[in-house]
């Protein structure tokens, strides 16, 4: 079952104290609704009571979703440069949830384990996993998108924000909007070459083009 706690909040526009109910753990095939706000960005989305200002209340998480295979530690966006012990941890966090039962043992078979830092990542791998995508592979595409226009290497944020007819539509630090067509995805899914390319992407929890550009970089770890 979910699990939720209350909090008293601080509104960033006029700094009043609102009350919240917020989530510590999330399973989005006992609370599908939760899953659909996620994709409409309504989840943990406060109006402050004083000034009416609206803000997202970034917090630690865990979302899993037993019928599609879904298991995800969600981390604070400000967190980011510590995904090497963060990622650690959220599998250690992951092997003591399912050790102790052959239910959990059950549960466990064909898992996708992932590490994102805020609301945006976790809604970005719902949406490419929603349209049957593999999330490392979509990696691979904005590597190559930072090849092709290097300015992008700046950025801070480069997320998936639908996907049409097999295209996606990508969004640059919350502006601008990028789209890779179809065929191009198709041929990258296509390519059994790539986790030999960018082994990085493909053998640890945290799947994102920031392994390779941010300040930290590291190989991959075996999942």
């Amino acid at each position: 079952m979910s699990t939720w706690f209350d909090e008293d909040v601080t509104c960033p526009a006029c700094g009043a104290t609102i009350h919240a109910r917020l989530a510590h753990g999330i399973h989005a095939a006992r609370a599908p609704e939760v899953r659909e706000q996620l994709f409409a960005r309504t989840f943990h989305r406060i109006t402050c009571t004083t000034c009416a200002a609206t803000f997202t209340a970034q917090r630690p998480f865990i979302y899993t979703d037993t019928e599609r295979r879904h298991w995800v530690q969600v981390a604070p966006a400000i967190e980011r440069p510590r995904w090497p012990e963060l990622e650690t941890a959220t599998g250690a966090l992951y092997d003591r949830a399912f050790t102790g039962s052959p239910l959990a043992l059950e549960l466990r078979e064909g898992m996708k384990l992932r590490l994102v830092f805020g609301l945006e990542e976790l809604r970005e791998k719902l949406v490419i996993w929603r349209a049957n995508l593999d999330d490392a592979i979509i990696e691979c595409l904005k590597a190559q998108l930072l090849a092709r226009e290097p300015r992008l290497l700046h950025a801070k944020t480069i997320v998936v924000d639908a996907v049409t007819d097999g295209a996606l539509e990508l969004v640059v630090d919350g502006t601008e909007r990028l789209a890779i067509a179809a065929p191009l995805v198709e041929q990258f899914h296509d390519d059994t070459r790539l986790p030999g390319h960018f082994p990085e992407l493909f053998g640890g929890r945290y799947v994102s083009l920031f392994r390779l550009t941010g300040p930290r970089y590291r190989w991959a770890q075996p999942a």
